[in-house]
């Protein structure tokens, strides 16, 4: 019980609002949506849903808020959900699979206007070892293999509610 009261203190004052944005990226699913409802100023927890050039892609997470009265809000943010889609299109094999991991990084929040934002993200995608291996698999089989980026962005419009 001492610690359910002691949370506003912890993370801010209760404010009890979300918001829900479109945009790119690990954070909406690949070209999804996202929804955050922080149950406390500065504590943010979001799913997103999205299509990842694979199928439907989706992660789930949190954001640590800094606090700022300025247009520009840092935040902290950590997700689990798809992280990479591995994509084989040669004339003897064509597939797509998507995989699932742990991703963290930074972002940053633009205000707009009073309910409206921009959000910009950097993230480390830990890879998983299913996709490792198959990546070794392919390149075992002679299939030159194109590496990605060791960071992934994502940028997105929001409305508060």
């Amino acid at each position: 019980m001492v610690i359910l009261l002691s949370t506003p203190l912890l993370f801010g004052q209760s404010s009890h609002h979300g918001d829900i944005g479109a945009g790119a990226g690990l954070s909406y699913g690949g070209f999804g949506t996202r929804l955050t409802y922080s149950p406390v100023e500065q504590l943010g927890v979001f799913g997103s849903l999205g299509y990842n050039l694979d199928g439907l892609g989706y992660n789930l997470g949190v954001q640590y808020h800094v606090p700022s009265q300025k247009r520009l809000s840092p935040y902290l943010t950590a997700m689990y959900g798809y992280n990479v889609v591995l994509i084989v299109d040669a004339v003897v094999m064509e597939t797509k699979t998507t995989y699932f991991g742990f991703s963290a990084g930074v972002g940053v929040q633009f205000k707009l206007k009073e309910k409206s934002f921009l959000s910009a993200e950097l993230l480390v995608p830990f890879r998983p070892q299913a996709y490792k291996d198959a990546v070794d698999d392919l390149e075992s089989m002679e299939y030159d293999i194109k590496d990605p980026l060791p960071v992934a962005f994502s940028i997105g419009y929001h409305i508060k509610f």
